[in-house]
């Protein structure tokens, strides 16, 4: 505890590399860092890009006990820097249920101009399963992305939706023949999953 309490003291101090060496330490304690969750959720705010980025990658290491991050994070999704915005998403996918909430602005982060973006948003989506139905239609052209990686997140966030994204099935059929395989078979395997848990349902 004296750790963090001295780490959190060092993320208001006037030196940016001691900001981000501190909220580095405190990512590396993972859960252990619970406690500094607010101090790393200002910190997404700080003038340092840097720091921010940190600060970000600290509140994915915290993991579920960052829940209070979520409206933090939200915002952090329209950051102007992609690094910031980016590791927001990715810190969202790791605190898991909790951030539910974030299902809208993870949506909308989906049409982010940075495609490591729009890939880290629709896996963190794929995260809450059916709860991210909305996002159904904006995952849908994403199957089309001109990014490989994007295309096979798209494909594997519908498959985790499940039944909800049966409005996705023809377009899943067609990237079924990506030519990529690592698309096909996630097109693949997220058609069967919608179409397997629909029969069932009905």
């Amino acid at each position: 505890m004296d750790e963090v309490n001295v780490l959190v003291d060092q993320l208001r101090q006037r030196n940016p590399v001691t900001r981000k060496r501190a909220a580095e330490r405190l990512g590396a304690l993972g859960e252990g860092a619970a406690v500094a969750v607010q101090p790393l959720i200002d910190a997404l705010d700080d003038k340092d890009g840097e720091v921010r980025h940190a600060a970000g990658t600290a509140l994915r290491r915290v993991g579920l006990p960052a829940g209070a991050a979520v409206p933090g994070l939200v915002k952090a999704l329209k950051a102007a820097d992609a690094g910031t915005r980016f590791r927001a998403a990715r810190a969202l996918r790791k605190i898991g249920p909790a951030a539910e909430k974030a299902v809208p602005a993870l949506t909308a982060a989906l049409a982010d101009p940075e495609p490591e973006v729009r890939h880290q948003a629709a896996v963190a989506l794929a995260e809450f399963g059916s709860a991210s139905a909305q996002a159904v239609p904006d995952l849908i052209p994403l199957l089309t992305d001109a990014e490989i990686d994007v295309r096979w997140a798209a494909a594997y966030a519908l498959g985790a939706i499940g039944p909800a994204a049966k409005k996705a099935a023809t377009a899943l059929t067609k990237a079924a023949k990506d030519a990529h395989p690592d698309v096909q078979r996630e097109a693949g395997d997220a058609l069967r999953k919608v179409n397997a848990k629909a029969k069932k349902k009905g």
